[in-house]
């Protein structure tokens, strides 16, 4: 994973207010390390997310869909329920 500095952002609201965030830089695409480590995690996970895996091993949520969508394919994980928003995996029953 890329090792980056944490920049604190000010950013100026009405009244005087001032909110500080730091923005989170992920990686667009996991190394073949963290790839090997997801993929172990797949083959036993009960309930898995897209978002659980961007905030676990910093990825993008979209890296994090695509890596989900090809296990799925695999057969490595099966689909339990999807809403609007998020999709939720489980591993499948050998």
């Amino acid at each position: 994973m890329s090792v980056s500095e944490k920049k604190v952002i000010r950013k100026k609201k009405k009244f005087g207010l001032v909110v500080e965030f730091v923005p989170i830089t992920r990686d667009l695409f996991p190394d073949d390390e963290t790839k090997k480590k997801i993929d172990e995690e797949l083959a036993r996970a009960k309930g898995i997310t897209p978002e659980y895996l961007a905030n676990k091993y910093n990825v993008r949520v979209s890296a994090a869909k695509k890596i989900l969508k090809e296990a799925e394919t695999n057969n490595i994980v099966e689909l339990i329920t999807s809403s609007r928003r998020t999709k939720v995996y489980s591993a499948t029953k050998k």
